[in-house]
């Protein structure tokens, strides 16, 4: 059983690399994001093809925590983390686009402002005189 996860998460990383490739050279993904989503999928393929090695000894080697149910705390701090990251970035973006937005109308606001100063009224038609 434990064979059929591995092969299952193996192909789902392999899955998450190619389609961040992909969504990198469409130019749908920039290359600061991507970076997080290689480094996942990177991270997934490593401990999909060696999850006893990695599970049983690195891990405990490094952080002195011997169940699997820490290191899953721990995948799921790194996944916090990472939407912790792209909630900043949506931020900003947010608030860079609301201040174009205002910039935009006060552009549009002052080019009509010059428009009546500067150009003469349109005549407008009436129907009488047709």
């Amino acid at each position: 059983m434990l064979i059929k996860i591995q092969i299952i998460v193996g192909l789902l990383s392999i899955v998450l690399l190619l389609s961040t490739f992909e969504l990198i050279r469409k130019k749908r993904l920039r290359e600061e994001y991507a970076i997080l989503w290689l480094f996942t999928g990177i991270a997934v393929l490593v401990l999909s093809l060696w999850p006893g090695f990695f599970l049983s000894q690195f891990f405990v080697r490094i952080t002195g925590i011997f169940y699997l149910s820490a290191v899953v705390l721990i995948a799921f701090s790194f996944l916090l983390l990472i939407v912790l990251h792209f909630s900043v970035v949506i931020s900003k973006l947010t608030n860079q686009n609301k201040e174009l937005a205002q910039r935009h109308a006060l552009l549009e606001l002052k080019i009509n402002e010059l428009k009546k100063r500067y150009l003469p009224p349109e005549e407008t038609i009436t129907s009488s005189g047709l």
